[in-house]
């Protein structure tokens, strides 16, 4: 028995991802639904005569840390260009304020992504650097940025599963089961590394379940 943790993309409907990330070396899991009542007491009576209301609609979180490290094999699945991902091109008005269009190849094959953020370190350099996403780094990179959604005219949004795997001797998946589907929005992201491990980093993500709303609804 295992568990794996997806993380899944999608521009519009919940269809076909655009980046599916698997997480593994699953430090810190939580999850919890917000479920809102308002209490008022009665005067001149004990807690259990108490008046409860339920107005509001109920809410569920995903809070869940995991260590990203050199990997021998790409966790990504999936992995579009960012040509694919936007709708609206990948002109330069599309990444203020560096004003750069993008251009890459982000290779699947390979393991090979190209950021939409960074350049390479030459000087006046306006090439978007390249990275190995089987590395620690690379992960985190491609992570920060395929993840983020942009605005509220923009159309992505996010999906997180864990799957209860068993296993065979040989390692491959015999069974496996929904522990959770959710669709909704990540609404954090944070990456530490620390001075006693600086080839791994620490990552936690917040994930928000629902129905996502933007303009294009």
């Amino acid at each position: 028995m295992g568990f794996k943790i997806q993380l899944k993309a999608y521009n519009d409907t919940v269809s076909t991802p655009h980046v599916v990330y698997e997480a593994g070396n699953l430090t810190n899991f939580d999850y919890s639904t917000s479920i809102p009542v308002v209490t008022f007491g009665l005067p001149e009576f004990y807690l259990e005569g108490a008046i409860l209301t339920k107005a509001e609609g109920n809410t569920g979180k995903v809070v869940f840390s995991w260590v990203i490290k050199d990997e021998v094999a790409n966790p990504f699945t999936v992995m579009n260009t960012w040509d694919i991902i936007l709708p609206d091109g990948v002109g330069a008005e599309e990444f203020y304020p560096d004003s750069v269009a993008w251009s890459g190849t982000n290779s699947l094959a390979n393991a090979i992504y190209t950021s939409r953020r960074l350049f390479t370190t030459a000087t006046d350099s306006t090439t978007y650097e390249t990275y190995d996403v089987k590395t620690a780094d690379g992960q985190m990179i491609a992570l920060s940025e395929y993840f983020e959604k942009k605005g509220f005219t923009s159309t992505e949004r996010h999906r997180f599963i864990l799957l209860d795997e068993t296993l065979n001797v040989d390692g491959s998946v015999a069974s496996s089961k929904f522990i959770f589907n959710l669709e909704g929005l990540i609404t954090r992201l944070s990456f530490q590394k620390s001075g006693t491990e600086p080839v791994t980093w620490n990552a936690t993500i917040e994930f928000q379940a629902g129905d996502v709303v933007d303009s294009g609804e």
